[in-house]
């Protein structure tokens, strides 16, 4: 890539520091000042992705003068024959004091040369860029820092660029420097980048290196070859760009570095764990593995900190410095009032990573105490959050957090009258003066005629995890409502669908519009069981189970305030967490433990597989290879033409196989039912019979026999899988089960049968265009 297009056949050999052509000088210098305009072009065409990263346009003036500015400074540096090593250091002093005049003028020397307070000034700055990077996600508001940021960051990367293309004639190498901003992007957005602002790139990095090779036809009489090049380039790139992802064990869809293992996020949550939510779901590969051992009788949830604050346009945790109690040995004195009229159990977890880092501790809660923790601790005895206020958060842990949960019926909820809106701060009761109206409308719609704070919970917990709704990480990305804030809130209750964040959050909301306090928690759902009981017991004597968390479980969940019961856990969110059992709503005998809006592919405490994201399409990657013979061209392209062409029709039947092979590994060891589930709900819909966001396993496992007329072995063997999976999901992993256990081979059966009852069209669509690919459960 590096020698491709970087320098001429007839280079000097010298060690002159300046151009030495053979060409007049004269006819050099509108050529070095043609190839640093393309240069600019091209960062500013990469620049225009961080569209979406930082809201609205407001930064691209400012960004044009980091650019342009130092870049004139350094074409007129080599015009006036400044030694060659200097022309870099004359752009980046220009650039410093283009900075300093767009963000430190009146703490500078005649309004743009640094002084005294510019550095003090600059700290500042980047003090306030890293606390909204912690604290907010994408696109973020364009306060000061982070325009500075944006502006020196892509500033550096124009003066190296134009050192590399114009100064030193590597334009090839100059590619380096432009895929350093498109990284940005690529990293930060949900989507990753996209197609045009990729095309965008494309443009200039493809226009920087004709320039650049138009400057070396020295002589008229010579070929230009810039345009067999360039055409070998861009053809190596995109066979590359095609061929590569499918076969590389590092992606799993999409383009680097979506579509790699790589997660820049996972288990890293800073001071807003918020932020990085949906990039731990959609990670398609699980990371940051976190075990805890409980007595508890249930699994429980990891709470790390809770959002109370529901104004502004951006949510964030509320740290309260001036609150909170130092010491986490013994946290509210362990003294804990046992709610009205309900029982409470004293419970111990132990709880060790080698990778979470954050500032807030993970608990179970009621939090009485914690002990063994590494760091500077403090507790908020309004929240009950601990946090750490020396640092970020030790990346490894083991630590133990004695707990009481209490256990509630849903009559002593029911007899709970309204809160007393004066007991508590008014962060947990307030709404934004400007409510929208479709969330005022979504919670009368919801209520209804409930007239008490349970029967309205209750009421606003099945309205979201009905039928209308769906859970999906990709509908927010697609509908640019991936965040948090009012206003994405609004857009969440009117296209239904997103994730816990959206869910917790609504009903959060709701719930304080029908006078009920909450706040939503931030953590880890329950996870699922490891099998290993670890030494040592609980308060009274009981063994100690181990479970297992990853990025796949991290959850957000509300919390509702009952007046002499204190705040209660319910479960918005379809297909996520577990519903408890105070929360679920009243069944006849026979389905009491059944939901009807359960996904079937996910149990409901249980999740044993990760989400497979919707769409795994590739996108050409910043990759360049040099080009050989130009005569090879021509017969080169078609090659790769057709082997593109080969491998975008085998790419979906290629990932749908490897799917059902990372499974089938999976289920091997016969401990779980889960993976071999997944597998029968993408049979499902790959041979025309999906399900339904309504249905539970027993429903869909019957609709599905009987629409696709199963012979009585193949009925057999789906409901093996089935009551595997039930037990599995509901009754928990490792208590036993009921018959004989399903083999891979009852799968199996199941897709013969599904194969044979299906035309030859049919046959090679489910093969080779697996509609499970991209497609979700319907919910009509």
């Amino acid at each position: 890539m590096s020698a491709l297009l970087s320098r001429p056949e007839a280079a000097p050999a010298s060690g002159h520091l300046q151009d030495a052509d053979p060409a007049p000088p004269g006819d050099r210098r509108p050529a070095n000042l043609a190839v640093a305009g393309a240069g600019a072009l091209a960062v500013l065409l990469c620049s225009l992705s961080v569209h979406g990263v930082i809201e609205g346009w407001s930064w691209l003036p400012p960004l044009f003068f980091a650019v342009l500015v130092p870049l004139a400074a350094t074409a007129g540096a080599r015009r006036l024959k400044v030694p060659q090593p200097l022309v870099p250091v004359a752009g980046m002093a220009v650039l410093a004091c283009t900075l300093t005049w767009l963000f430190a003028s009146s703490a500078s020397f005649l309004g743009f040369l640094p002084g005294p307070g510019t550095l003090a000034r600059a700290d500042a700055l980047l003090a306030e860029a890293r606390t909204v990077v912690l604290t907010e996600v994408t696109p973020v508001q364009p306060l000061p820092g982070i325009l500075f940021l944006c502006c020196a960051g892509i500033g550096l990367v124009a003066v190296l660029t134009d050192t590399l293309a114009a100064t030193l004639r590597m334009p090839a190498t100059a590619g380096l420097g432009l895929f350093a901003v498109l990284l940005i992007p690529a990293v930060l957005k949900p989507a990753s980048l996209g197609a045009g602002y990729f095309f965008l790139a494309a443009v200039g990095y493809l226009l920087l290196l004709t320039v650049s090779a138009l400057r070396e036809q020295h002589r008229p009489g010579i070929p230009r070859t810039w345009l067999a090049r360039g055409t070998a380039v861009s053809a190596s790139a995109l066979a590359l760009a095609l061929l590569l992802p499918p076969v590389l064990p590092g992606f799993n869809g999409g383009a680097f570095p979506e579509g790699t293992r790589f997660n820049f996020f996972s288990g890293s949550t800073g001071l807003n764990p918020i932020v990085t939510l949906g990039n731990d779901l959609r990670q398609p590969q699980s990371a940051g593995r976190i075990t805890y051992a409980t007595s508890s009788v249930e699994p429980v949830y990891l709470r790390s900190t809770t959002l109370e604050d529901f104004s502004g346009s951006r949510w964030a945790p509320d740290v309260r410095e001036d609150e909170r109690r130092e010491g986490v040995a013994t946290m509210s004195g362990g003294a804990y009032v046992t709610p009205r009229g309900s029982q409470a159990e004293a419970v111990v977890t132990r709880i060790s990573s080698n990778t979470y880092a954050s500032p807030w501790l993970l608990a179970p809660y009621y939090p009485l105490g914690v002990t063994g923790a590494e760091g500077s601790w403090s507790w908020d005895p309004k929240t009950m959050t601990v946090l750490d206020d020396d640092s970020d958060g030790a990346a490894r842990q083991d630590y133990q957090v004695l707990s009481i949960a209490a256990e509630f019926t849903p009559e002593q909820l029911a007899a709970i009258p309204e809160a007393d809106a004066t007991s508590l701060d008014p962060v947990f009761t307030d709404l934004p003066a400007d409510l929208p109206g479709n969330i005022r409308e979504a919670a009368a719609e919801a209520v209804g005629d409930a007239a008490t704070p349970y029967a309205k919970a209750m009421a606003i917990q099945s309205y979201l995890r009905g039928p209308q709704f769906t859970y999906s990480l990709e509908a927010p990305v697609e509908g640019g409502y991936d965040g948090n804030g009012i206003s994405v809130l609004s857009e969440f209750l009117e296209r239904k669908g997103g994730y816990c964040v959206h869910f917790a959050a609504a009903m959060a909301v709701m719930a304080r519009q029908e006078g009920i306090p909450s706040r939503m928690a931030l953590g880890y759902a329950p996870g699922q069981a490891t099998g290993e009981t670890p030494d040592g017991t609980g308060p009274n004597g009981e063994p100690l189970r181990e479970f297992e968390v990853d990025s796949t479980d991290a959850h957000a969940w509300p919390e509702l305030y009952f007046e002499g019961a204190g705040w209660v856990r319910f479960e918005p969110t379809p297909s996520r967490g577990s519903v408890p059992d105070y929360a679920q709503q009243q069944r006849t005998p026979g389905s009491a433990t059944i939901h009807d809006d359960d996904d079937p592919r996910v149990p409901d405490a249980l999740a044993t597989a990760p989400a497979v994201p919707q769409a795994e399409a590739p996108l050409a990657p910043e990759t360049v290879l040099e080009a050989g013979d130009t005569g090879t061209t021509a017969w080169l392209g078609a090659v790769l033409g057709t082997l593109a062409a080969v491998a975008a029709l085998l790419m979906p039947w290629a990932m749908r196989r490897r799917r059902a092979a990372r499974r089938r590994k999976a289920a091997a060891d016969g401990s779980r039912s889960g993976p071999a589930w997944d597998e029968i709900a993408d049979l499902g819909i790959d041979y025309g019979y999906p399900g339904r966001t309504s249905d539970t396993p027993r429903t869909y496992a019957r609709r599905l026999a009987g629409e696709a007329g199963f012979s009585p072995q193949a009925e057999e063997a789906l409901t093996r899988i089935r009551l595997a999976f039930e037990e599995e999901a509901y009754a928990g992993a490792g208590r036993g089960g009921r018959g004989a256990a399903p083999t891979w081979a009852d799968l199996e059966t199941v897709q013969d049968e599904l194969r044979s009852g299906t035309s030859l069209f049919g046959q090679l669509h489910a093969r080779f265009l697996p509609p499970s690919l991209a497609m979700r459960f319907r919910h009509d």
